[in-house]
């Protein structure tokens, strides 16, 4: 083994989804590592997303900033050229890209159901199906797409039944592309994680409306906790992980760029477990 196998220098990659929380994560872990990295997301408005490319660009890395909608096309077609344009190549992609809904499945309707499976699922085979034939040309890539242990395994909260499908449809997506990019030297795996610090939940805002609402309802002679503040409890605290945490954003970026690099060149169709232990239990 040799610690020179986990390095990225002369590597571009392009992390779709990268403006906050783990996309950021992984666009910075990878740029540590040496690459240089294109970064886009939907939203630019905020500022987040070049404010990233800047702590990229601090590192010494190239980077730039891009806007892009990926369940179009032609907008994920523009943002490889640009990509390709600037650097030349793209040896990692890196599907972060999230929409995110907290509504059981027979409470969806159709245009939220739409909107769930353009980003979540026909984005990540957009962008796959995109850079697949510039892998394909230079004999080497990596495809990393992020599933989660709600995609390997049902979810217990009811309103994250649709999260759990488009998770699993993507860990499936990135086994059938292993098949097909295996012959040509491209690896397709994912990174599965369980809880995750935050440094803002996609959806926030719409929990604190209900934890308000429910505030609002309740009585002062409540004694015992209602069952959404039971799963609550169970859901978001530790107890539930052999290793007694939530993961880190830095643990993250780990497994990343471990699977980016060449130290996992013998794994591909693999969804990594990043989870600390809670699928096991």
């Amino acid at each position: 083994m040799s610690l020179s196998d986990f390095s990225l220098s002369g590597k571009t990659a392009l992390v779709v989804g990268a403006r906050r929380n783990m996309g950021k994560a992984f666009a910075l872990g990878l740029a540590e590592a040496g690459a240089d990295v294109a970064i886009t997301d939907a939203n630019i408005e905020s500022g987040q997303l070049e404010k990233v490319g800047e702590e990229i660009s601090a590192m010494g890395r190239k980077s730039i900033a891009l806007q892009t909608d990926i369940s179009k096309k032609n907008e994920v077609e523009e943002l490889l050229d640009s990509v390709i344009d600037s650097f030349g190549t793209i040896d990692i992609l890196m599907n972060v890209a999230v929409m995110y809904h907290h509504k059981s499945l027979p409470d969806l309707n159709e245009e939220t159901w739409d909107n769930l499976t353009d980003v979540n699922l026909k984005g990540y085979w957009l962008t796959m199906q995109a850079v697949a034939p510039i892998m394909i040309k230079q004999k080497s890539g990596s495809i990393i797409n992020l599933t989660s242990r709600g995609g390997l395994k049902s979810h217990a909260d009811k309103a994250m039944g649709n999260y759990a499908i488009m998770k699993a449809g993507i860990a499936m997506m990135t086994r059938q592309y292993c098949r097909y990019l295996g012959p040509h030297n491209v690896r397709v795996n994912a990174i599965a994680p369980s809880l995750v610090e935050w440094e803002q939940h996609p959806a926030e805002d719409r929990l604190n409306e209900q934890k308000s609402s429910k505030i609002k309802k309740q009585t002062s002679r409540q004694e015992h906790p209602s069952d959404l503040e039971k799963f609550e409890a169970w859901s978001t605290g530790p107890q539930n992980i052999p290793l007694g945490r939530v993961a880190t954003f830095n643990e993250m970026a780990n497994a990343a760029v471990f699977l980016a690099s060449d130290a996992s060149s013998m794994i591909t169709g693999s969804p990594i477990l990043v989870d600390g232990g809670w699928t096991a239990k």
